[in-house]
C-alpha cells in the first residue's frame, strides 16, 4: 500500500479501514508526558535546548513533545487547544485556587493541582441552591479567541489529523462540584438534586462544545472529552443506573458535536467500563480512549471481538506496570500484543494509557515509539 498522509491514516482507521500502519498519538487525547518525564527524554535524546521550554519551569505540567519528537515517533496528530471552563477564577495563594466552576484546588508536594472542595460539597443542597450558583459562561468569545485561524492553517497547510478537546464533562465535574461520593449518593438517594446538577453541567458544556465547533467544526478531525465512569474493578455505577440518570446527558452533548461537524467522537474513560460500552455505543459516540487494559474486564482482544465491528480504540500501551517497570524488551511485546489485538480491520491509534510520569525511562518511551512504528505497519 502506498504511504498515506497523517491525516489519511487516521481517518481510514477511524473510518475501520486498515491504513498503510497504525497510527499513532501522543496528547492528541489525554494522554501526555509530565514535565519531569519530559525533561528525562530530552536528556536522553540529548536535545539540551528543549530543556529551556517556559512550560517546563512548573513540574506540574503535563506537555506535549516538540515538533522534532513528534516527527521522530511518527505522530500523526496536532492538538488544537481551546479554553474549557475550568480556568482559574481567584489564586487564593501560591498552593490555593478556585476555578470558574467555584471548586477550590490545592497545590500537591508533586507540584501537582487537585482539586479539594467543590462549593455543594459536605452540605445538604436544593435544586434552589443550584439555580443560584454562578455558572461558568461557556459561551464567552474570548474562549475560541484566534481558533478558527490556527485550525484552518493546520488543516490547510500541514498532513496531520487535528484533535480538538472538550476538556472533562458531565460526571467528572459533578463530582467536583458536589464530591465524589455525595453526588453518587444523590443519583439515588436525592435523584431531583442530581438531575438538577447534571441539567447545569450539560447545558455549560454543550453551550461551550457548540462555541468552540462554530470556529472549527470544518477543519478537525476527532472531537473529544472525557468523562471517567471506571474503577480499577468495574464502573463507577450499574449499566441500568447509568442507563437511566446519565447516559442522557452524554447523549445531548455527542448530539451537539455532531450537528456542527463531521468529526469522530472519542470518549475518555479510565478504568473497567466494559459493562458500560454498549449504552456508551448507544450515545453515538465512534471511540473510547485511553483502553485501561490493565483494568478488570478491560482486555483489549475481547474488546475488539465484542465491539470493533462499531468503535475505535484509542490507547492501550500499559502505563500502570510495563512502560514504568518493564524492560524495553517488555515495551516491544506489549506494542506488538495491543496492534495484534486491536489493528486488524482498523479502528485503533496506538497511545499510551495515561500521561506518562518520571517513573517511565525514556529507553521505554523510546522503545515503544520505534516498535511501533516497525510492528505496526499492515502487510
Amino acid at each position: 500500500m502506498a504511504a498515506l498522509t497523517p491525516r489519511e491514516r487516521v481517518n481510514t482507521a477511524l473510518n475501520h479501514r486498515e491504513p498503510d500502519r497504525v497510527p499513532i498519538d501522543i496528547g492528541g487525547i489525554a494522554s501526555t508526558i509530565d514535565a519531569n518525564g519530559y525533561k528525562a527524554l530530552v536528556n536522553y535524546l540529548g536535545m539540551d535546548e528543549e530543556l529551556q521550554r517556559e512550560d517546563l519551569k512548573d513540574t506540574s505540567n503535563t506537555l506535549i513533545p516538540c515538533e522534532e519528537i513528534l516527527e521522530r515517533f511518527g505522530v500523526d496528530t496536532r492538538v488544537l487547544g481551546a479554553a474549557s471552563p475550568q480556568e482559574v477564577r481567584r489564586q487564593i495563594d501560591d498552593k490555593a485556587r478556585i476555578d470558574e466552576w467555584g471548586v477550590e484546588w490545592a497545590r500537591a508536594e508533586d507540584g501537582n493541582y487537585m482539586n479539594k472542595k467543590g462549593p455543594f460539597q459536605g452540605k445538604e443542597i436544593t435544586v434552589a441552591d443550584l439555580e443560584r450558583h454562578v455558572w461558568p459562561d461557556a459561551g464567552n468569545p474570548a474562549r475560541v479567541d484566534g481558533i478558527a485561524e490556527k485550525a484552518r492553517r493546520l488543516h490547510e497547510e500541514t498532513e496531520f489529523a487535528i484533535v480538538v478537546s472538550l476538556g472533562n464533562s458531565m460526571v467528572a465535574l459533578c463530582q467536583r462540584l458536589r464530591g465524589f461520593g455525595e453526588w453518587m449518593e444523590d443519583l439515588v438517594m436525592n435523584p431531583l438534586v442530581a438531575e438538577a446538577l447534571l441539567e447545569h453541567v450539560t447545558n455549560v458544556n454543550v453551550t461551550f462544545a457548540r462555541a468552540v465547533l462554530d470556529q472549527v467544526g470544518p477543519y478537525v478531525d476527532i472531537v473529544s472529552f472525557g468523562d471517567d465512569l471506571g474503577f480499577q474493578e468495574r464502573p463507577y455505577m450499574r449499566p441500568e443506573l447509568y442507563r437511566e440518570k446519565v447516559k442522557p446527558f452524554h447523549r445531548r452533548l455527542v448530539d451537539a458535536i455532531k450537528s456542527k461537524t463531521d468529526a469522530k467522537v472519542v470518549m475518555h474513560s479510565d478504568g473497567s467500563i466494559y459493562k458500560l460500552i454498549p449504552d456508551l455505543i448507544d450515545t453515538g459516540i465512534d471511540g473510547i480512549n485511553p483502553v485501561q487494559v490493565s483494568a478488570t474486564d478491560m482486555d483489549s482482544k475481547r474488546l475488539k471481538a465484542e465491539f470493533g465491528d462499531s468503535l475505535c480504540f484509542w490507547g492501550g500501551i500499559d502505563t500502570q506496570h510495563v512502560l514504568p517497570f518493564g524492560s524495553p524488551d517488555d515495551v516491544v511485546a506489549e506494542v506488538q500484543e495491543r496492534i495484534s489485538h486491536l489493528a486488524p480491520g482498523g479502528g485503533y491509534v496506538l497511545a499510551t494509557v495515561h500521561t506518562m510520569r518520571p517513573e517511565v525511562p525514556p529507553a521505554n518511551m523510546v522503545a515503544m515509539y520505534e516498535s511501533a512504528l516497525m510492528y505496526g505497519v499492515y502487510r
